[in-house]
């Protein structure tokens, strides 16, 4: 599926990151986070019944077995390099195919719900005899007594030999013709080994031996003959059963690694499941309803609720072959962009197998192309870059867009000559529309709005306005043309009432004033003198004092009572008290000198959309490419 951007800009990266959570499995949340949209109408209507089996499931409020399989890929790995399972290896190993039999039990309980999901669970190979080898093998981290006849004896022996150890100590430790020589009456482990600290100038009155001696020389760690003797016993004994308990897990890995390629398969089935109940959590969680899905580019929406949002607006729409293209007015912040993007990611998500956040079935037709040209087009400093770089991307769009695409475009043709603007937005509608693409795209543009509801194939619609309480409602009325409510905007984000006022006024009037009214000469406080108003011009060579830079006008910000100036191909914002002239314009530059060409930051950039602006096939064939 080609695309430019939609990902980011329809906010399909989020959703899958959201229905990743809802996975158990590692495997199942890298694959969830990366999974791409299908047009496949076959395979999406597989996905489509999965998810719906999940629900159902899911709707029973049961416990499902599951197990994570992570570990399990691991220790397999472990196995086919030759390495013995430990005891833990193989009692994770032993609940993974426990959790296999459970949960293909319990899907073949609920077959009637969903026969597809039981079907691919029954698909699991159960290895009930390597599951109980290792049960009755293994039990809380050790190899059990019962696994083998040799290892009980062995094992007694040793408990009674540390027995006799401990009771040999004890006799020297209480016995009196040995209390003159011990240190500190205390069993010490020293080197592995239980000995007693006995004090230095008896060392060689004593039937035994020295095991360590202290720092100091003064003491030094004896073990009485017996203990020797017993000390031995028990070092052999630990080491013919590690023997056996090694052979006991040798033969349980061999088990596991000759049934290796069953386990992938079962992990590969989990890992599917997985996935598949993840969807189905996805759409409990949201509230979702299955889609129908087409081939025919039929797109109805009914009351779809954004899944990133909180409280969205529902939005309904209805798009054809016939009435391919919706164009979307209203004012900025009514909800026009959210409109696109839900509509995009509608139906990317269907695409994923996912059901919709809405209580009425929508109608999704499957795009092979998701085309958005999503964001801020609006930079009026960058307005030459950002429009080179819209025209690149709708020069892609119109090479590769056919039948089978949906193309999202947000505020088309600005960042230009509105007039210029308006009619190149025109002409590729047209040419979309020729094509046979699903189109939704808004404007503010009149002439757009115009164009629209005078040609068939062609819906208009409005996001909706309180005229009563001044605010949007963010419901979309199909049929309607919207008002851009610039003003109203303007008021919201703290414009000066009697500066509304005056462009009410040249509204209502449809003309511009004549003359302005006479300035007002602002006098500071308790002094006589006024304060005289800074007059620069563009062009102008400036120096900015707290940057201790020159730099070159560009116009003034009077809201902020400050100058953007250029500065190092920058453009940077600075207090009008800090800026002093150094040269005028008028004094460095001819009659007539495009003004503009200082403030170019790529003049490779410049060039080329010069270039485009006369016409040149080098140019625009550069643009195709």
């Amino acid at each position: 599926m080609k695309n430019i951007n939609n990902n980011q800009n329809l906010n399909f990266t989020q959703v899958k990151d959201i229905l990743a959570q809802q996975a158990i499995t590692i495997a199942a949340k890298e694959q969830l986070s990366s999974a791409q949209p299908s047009s496949n109408l076959h395979k999406v209507e597989q996905l489509l019944n999965e998810t719906e089996e999940a629900v159902k499931i899911l709707k029973l409020r049961q416990h499902i077995p599951f197990a994570s399989s992570e570990d399990i890929e691991h220790l397999i790995t472990k196995a086919e390099k030759g390495l013995i399972l430990t005891p833990d290896d193989l009692e994770k190993v032993a609940e993974f195919l426990r959790v296999n039999r459970l949960l293909q039990r319990f899907l073949a309980r609920h077959e009637q719900l969903a026969p597809l999901l039981n079907a691919y669970v029954q698909d699991m190979t159960l290895l009930p005899d390597i599951e109980d080898a290792i049960y009755t093998t293994i039990e809380h981290g050790q190899v059990r007594d019962e696994a083998d006849r040799e290892l009980a004896k062995m094992r007694r022996d040793l408990k009674k030999s540390v027995t006799e150890l401990k009771t040999a100590l004890n006799h020297f430790l209480t016995s009196k013709p040995n209390q003159k020589m011990i240190r500190d009456a205390m069993i010490v482990e020293k080197e592995g080994y239980a000995t007693i600290p006995i004090k230095a100038n008896y060392k060689n009155q004593l039937s035994g031996t020295i095991v360590a001696v202290s720092n100091g020389g003064q003491t030094v760690y004896f073990q009485p003959a017996k203990v020797v003797r017993l000390n031995q016993q028990i070092t052999n004994l630990k080491a013919q059963i590690r023997n056996l308990e090694l052979a006991i897990l040798g033969a349980l890995t061999a088990k596991i690694y000759d049934v290796k390629d069953d386990i992938k398969r079962n992990i590969e089935l989990i890992t599917l499941l997985d996935m598949i109940f993840a969807r189905g959590k996805f759409a409990q969680k949201y509230n979702c309803i299955r889609p129908k899905i087409n081939r025919e580019n039929s797109l109805v929406l009914r009351a779809v609720r954004h899944p990133l949002i909180i409280n969205p607006v529902p939005l309904t729409l209805e798009l054809t072959q016939e009435n391919s293209v919706l164009m979307i007015t209203g004012p900025n912040a009514g909800g026009k962009t959210v409109a696109l993007k839900t509509t995009g990611l509608m139906i990317l998500m269907t695409e994923l197998g996912l059901f919709l956040p809405s209580d009425k079935p929508c109608d999704i037709p499957l795009m092979d192309d998701v085309f958005t040209l999503i964001g801020d087009h609006q930079d009026l400093d960058n307005s030459l870059s950002t429009f080179s770089a819209e025209m690149k991307d709708i020069a892609m769009i119109i090479k590769y867009a056919q039948f089978h695409s949906l193309v999202l475009l947000d505020e088309l043709g600005t960042g230009t000559d509105p007039n210029e603007g308006s009619a190149l937005a025109i002409g590729i509608l047209q040419e979309l529309y020729l094509r046979g693409c699903l189109i939704m795209a808004t404007t503010h543009y009149s002439s757009i709005k115009d164009f629209a509801k005078q040609h068939d194939g062609f819906i208009t619609a409005a996001m909706d306005f309180d005229l009563k309480n001044l605010q949007p409602t963010y419901k979309l009325k199909i049929g309607s043309i919207g008002n851009s409510r610039a003003l109203w905007i303007a008021k919201k984000s703290g414009i000066p009432e009697n500066v509304l006022h005056q462009a009410e006024a040249i509204l209502a009037g449809n003309n511009l004033p004549l003359s302005l009214k006479k300035r007002f000469v602002h006098q500071r406080k308790n002094k006589s003198n006024l304060v005289v108003k800074k007059e620069f011009h563009k062009g102008d060579i400036v120096y900015a004092t707290n940057l201790k830079k020159e730099g070159i006008f560009y116009k003034y910000l009077p809201t902020q009572n400050a100058a953007k100036i250029f500065v190092a191909k920058e453009f940077v914002e600075v207090p009008l008290r800090r800026l002093q002239l150094r040269r005028l314009a008028k004094d460095l530059y001819p009659k007539g000198y495009n003004l503009d060409l200082l403030f170019v930051k790529d003049w490779q950039d410049y060039k080329f959309n010069r270039d485009l602006d006369r016409g040149s096939k080098k140019a625009y064939k550069k643009l195709k490419h």
